[in-house]
């Protein structure tokens, strides 16, 4: 019987030795830093932020300790273990590869390359399937993560569409500092000491065949940080639903090529498949994902006969009130909104109360009120779809380290 109650204790009392390290404090100001700068565009695009950084980067955390413990238990029941895993070879290049996009700094790309390196050639002593089962295990965790906090600070932004002018969206950037308990294994005589006795069929990830040859050897857990980052466009679905289908994609990915890298510990030609399957799989999710959302119909286009709700800020009149995105605000004050620009006419006059009749995405009508007396309001925090397609909208790229610098190059010789 596979004794996951002290596994589950070992694993919680090395945690903290991970929160303790240096790099997990600099990936913390680092989540700290990207959620500034979200929030210095959303001041920039809509005169107010939806959540502090602070409140965002304690809410990272505390879903990548949850994220980190799951990780550590499953690496624990696989026993996959990082001895002769190559990341000393995986890292710079996964640093290299960001140079040239960001998003091939994942490690499916770094360790798909590094193993199809090592077995075309023979030159390093690497462990292709605990490599692989490493990067199939963030990638699960990563996909628990998507699923229940993805959409937690979705940002909206308005985006040009070719054929619908300018829409709304939102853009979901999360991260999230994870610490993890790993596996090493080490050789030789050793003192008496406390072990855990594992079960016949562990571990299922085979370690390489010299080391299972050793008459000592043991497995030791060892604290360590890792970084997990997800990010997407929602435009044509909610965030919440647009994060659970990309969580389902990342997930049955996962689950392939853990699947294969078990085998790969048993058999060699399964672990070509594997060092294959994980960039070539994985760039398929990317560039099928983004052809999908770009073709479908978008969600939040400027309405004829109203504004459109595309979000509302925390604690706003707006949320008090009950509107919601996806709400269309079809007249204020008895006035039909026809034409763009009225409510933000009515708005400046600072009205004592506004009643407004919402339609509801789903087809139903109701009304909402809103008392400002006795100073009158000019906001409500909602964020509008534009319906004047002059309005400034958000250029959404994901550059290189080299196009930036190739732009900042131009930029300087004019």
């Amino acid at each position: 019987m596979f004794p996951i109650g002290r596994i589950f204790l070992l694993i919680l009392q090395g945690l903290p030795s991970s929160l303790l390290n240096p790099f997990f404090w600099v990936v913390v100001f680092i989540v700290w830093s990207q959620y500034r700068r979200t929030a210095q565009l959303e001041i920039e695009l809509f005169g107010k932020e939806k959540a502090s950084p602070l409140d965002k980067t304690l809410c990272s955390v505390l879903y990548g300790i949850l994220g980190g413990i799951l990780g550590s238990v499953i690496v624990m029941v696989l026993g996959v273990s990082i001895t002769e895993a190559g990341l000393v070879y995986v890292w710079p290049l996964a640093l290299l590869l960001a140079i040239v996009d960001p998003h091939l700094m994942c490690f499916s790309y770094a360790g798909g390359i590094v193993s199809l390196f090592v077995l075309l050639t023979g030159l390093l002593r690497i462990d292709v399937a605990g490599l692989m089962a490493l990067v199939a295990v963030l990638h699960f965790v990563e996909s628990i993560l998507i699923f229940f906090a993805g959409h937690m600070n979705a940002t909206p932004v308005f985006v040009r569409d070719e054929r619908y002018g300018i829409i709304g969206g939102f853009s979901m950037q999360e991260f999230w500092p994870v610490p993890i308990m790993l596996l090493t294994i080490i050789t030789g005589n050793f003192p008496p000491m406390d072990v855990v006795q594992m079960p016949d069929w562990w571990p299922l990830i085979k370690p390489p065949s010299h080391i299972l040859q050793s008459d000592q050897a043991i497995y030791l857990m060892l604290p360590v940080v890792a970084a997990l980052g997800y990010g997407e466009l929602a435009l044509s679905r909610m965030p919440k639903h647009r994060c659970r289908l990309s969580s389902l994609n990342l997930l049955l990915f996962s689950s392939a090529l853990l699947f294969l890298s078990i085998l790969a510990s048993r058999y060699r030609p399964f672990a070509y498949i594997a060092a294959i399957f994980a960039p070539a799989a994985h760039e398929f999710l990317i560039i099928s994902t983004k052809k999908t959302e770009r073709s479908r119909r978008p969600i939040f286009i400027a309405h004829e006969k109203g504004e459109m709700v595309l979000d509302v800020v925390k604690n706003s009149p707006a949320e008090k009130c009950g509107l919601e995105t996806g709400d269309i605000i079809l007249s204020a004050n008895g006035r039909d909104l026809d034409e763009p620009g009225w409510f933000q006419e009515l708005l400046s006059t600072y009205p004592t109360f506004l009643w407004m009749k919402v339609l509801e995405p789903e087809g139903n009508i109701r009304e909402v009120e809103i008392n400002a007396f006795p100073r009158g309001i000019n906001d409500i925090g909602a964020i509008l779809v534009p319906r004047n397609r002059s309005e400034s909208y958000v250029v959404l790229e994901n550059k290189s380290l080299l196009k930036r610098l190739k732009d900042l190059f131009n930029k300087r010789k004019t």
